[in-house]
């Protein structure tokens, strides 16, 4: 009786801890099936502690039968599942890394303003042309001030194109007003002068280091083209450039910084499901376990080992990625 009796204790101390072992997981998981097998098997468990006319070793037959099996197969699941979340929660991690120091260099402000001067800089430097050409005098004219910006900007926040959308860009009309200095479309320099050179800056745009820059007159729509290299101005041709982007230029570190957030987004979204999501093979696993051990015959059952082994062979055979 002495022996009888430690052996049903030890069977039902053991099969308390596996319930805490299968609870620990339902509660990691949060699947409706695996909830059902932990109170089935709290069920089964109970019948047994309360039931001493009962032979205590069916309850351990039925561990070893069902629970270990899919015990093994939840807690290797598991462990891939924290895997791939600490993977995905340390991109994230990096990622805000990046964003922090992206966001603390960039000064779109600042850059608004420095780019209403560039525009207020070539107006004057435009008019100051208009000047020489008029009165067709060749005194001394310097564009450092104005290209050294343009340079200086280039890199980050000018957009990159292609030669043959430049070769578009730069090209202008034959009749031109030209200096040593500059060269001018007839019609554009004289709408300038109309228009008393107010202007103000569109987009910079860049092909193998060489500089394109487009401007829009403040009291209309219209446009021009600056061509860097060849100190060109003529009116932009919309039609021919409509493959080119001429919106307002991103500097590159905030379109790095857009991409980052969007990427973040759905790494969260991810890591929000990535516990509860379970693959298709498991699902039919589980699925045919809580069927089977909510079967009325069911402990009549556990004592047909040869039958209880296909769903024990496929729980152990899945595949954890």
């Amino acid at each position: 009786m002495q022996e009888e009796e430690e052996r049903y204790l030890e069977i039902i101390k053991e099969s308390k801890r596996k319930l805490v072992i299968l609870e620990l997981l339902s509660n990691f998981f949060n699947h409706k099936d695996l909830v059902g097998v932990l109170v089935r098997t709290k069920i089964i468990h109970k019948l047994f502690e309360k039931n001493r006319t009962l032979d205590i070793n069916k309850l351990e037959l039925f561990h070893i039968q069902y629970t270990n099996s899919l015990i093994d197969l939840f807690q290797k699941l598991k462990k891939s599942k924290e895997q791939q979340y600490v993977l995905i929660s340390d991109e994230i991690y990096i990622n805000e890394d990046i964003l922090v120091k992206l966001k603390s260099e960039i000064e779109e402000t600042k850059l608004s303003k420095q780019l209403q001067l560039h525009a207020q800089n070539m107006s004057r430097k435009i008019e100051e042309l208009y000047q020489l050409l008029a009165a067709e005098k060749d005194d001394f004219f310097n564009w450092n001030d104005v290209l050294s910006f343009s340079k200086s900007i280039q890199a980050e926040y000018y957009r990159e194109i292609t030669i043959e959308q430049y070769e578009k860009l730069s090209q202008f009309s034959k009749s031109v007003y030209e200096n040593a200095y500059a060269r001018f479309e007839r019609k554009l320099l004289g709408r300038l002068n109309i228009l008393n050179f107010k202007i103000k800056f569109l987009c910079g745009l860049v092909c193998n280091n060489e500089i394109i820059e487009i401007y829009e007159f403040r009291d209309s729509n219209d446009k021009f083209v600056f061509v860097a290299n060849e100190k060109s101005f003529y009116f932009l041709n919309e039609e021919a450039v409509k493959d080119i982007d001429i919106s307002k230029n991103d500097s590159s570190k905030q379109v790095i910084v857009k991409d980052l957030k969007n990427k973040n987004e759905a790494l969260k979204s991810e890591l929000s499901t990535i516990k509860t999501s379970l693959p298709e093979s498991v699902l039919e696993v589980l699925s045919e376990y809580l069927e089977k051990i909510s079967s009325v015959d069911f402990l009549d059952e556990l004592q047909n080992v040869d039958e209880q082994t296909n769903i024990l062979k496929t729980m152990l055979n899945i595949n954890i990625n």
